[in-house]
């Protein structure tokens, strides 16, 4: 069975258990008393980092959950987070608020690097070991940061506020997501536009896989498809069934890293 088959009966499994109820989770632990701006899970499952509503940045352990770090921008007050991340190595952490980002390490819990950025932030993404990071603003841009030294590597000029940006585990290409319903893939290394597509409406979230060989996307209250970084054709698109009628939109998706699954969450309007 060919490897696109194998991702494509695959996904269809995921977008059936998306649409099923599922069973009560076998533990729970409360990180927010009012809600949350923004949230990460580590690769390993280990910790969480999220932006409260109410108390600012903090950086849990989740087995027991126990709070580690509070991270805010400003010494006294609770950031709004908008956007934060955890690396896939787990030893560094982004919190992003409206015009400022800070790199923080997971062990110490102090901060490595204290950034202002040109537009409001709107997502991050971390590359692994916390050397870059892929932003995405409402200033119509995407910026590849070099988080560590200071600088912009790269300028991705979308043309509409960009909601959702992610980028492979090297590197070598970012995907962004904006209000012009585009999907983009980028080369990081000269800023050019390798694939561009389009879905319903404007994106609420874009993912690639680790090797960079797989790229999703799902437009809000809209479609989500798969297509392939290698050849730029579509390999699936991802039906909620049933809930379609509940105008549903999937604002989060990861790739497993054999690419073998592909978790979504998302929020149905009832």
């Amino acid at each position: 069975m060919s490897k696109v088959l194998k991702l494509a009966l695959v996904l269809s499994a995921s977008a059936f258990l998306f649409a099923c109820s599922a069973e009560g989770p076998s533990k729970t632990a409360e990180f927010a008393v009012q809600g949350l701006y923004s949230a990460a899970l580590s690769s390993d499952g280990a910790n969480s980092l999220v932006g409260s509503i109410q108390h600012g940045g903090s950086f849990w352990s989740n087995s027991p959950a126990e709070r580690r770090f509070n991270w805010n921008h400003a010494q006294g007050d609770f950031t709004p987070l908008i956007s934060v991340d955890i690396d896939p190595s787990g030893r560094y952490a982004l919190t992003g608020s409206a015009r400022t980002m800070v790199l923080w390490n997971t062990s110490t819990g102090q901060s490595e690097g204290f950034w202002n950025t040109p537009g409001d932030i709107r997502s991050t993404k971390l590359i692994r070991n916390g050397d870059y990071a892929i932003v995405g603003l409402d200033d119509q841009t995407a910026r590849y940061f070099d988080v560590k030294n200071g600088g912009i590597k790269q300028t991705f000029r979308t043309g509409a506020i960009v909601r959702s940006v992610d980028v492979d585990d090297v590197g070598s290409f970012v995907i962004t997501g904006d209000d012009k319903y585009q999907v983009i893939v980028w080369d990081t290394q000269n800023g050019a536009i390798k694939y561009q597509w389009e879905l319903s409406n404007r994106i609420s979230s874009v993912a690639l896989s680790d090797d960079g060989l797989y790229a999703f996307a799902a437009a809000q209250l809209g479609n989500a498809k798969v297509w392939s970084t290698e050849t730029g054709k579509e390999l699936f698109t991802i039906s909620t069934g049933k809930l379609d009628s509940r105008n549903v939109t999937i604002s989060n998706a990861r790739f497993s890293p054999d690419n073998r699954y592909l978790l979504t969450g998302g929020l149905a309007l009832m």
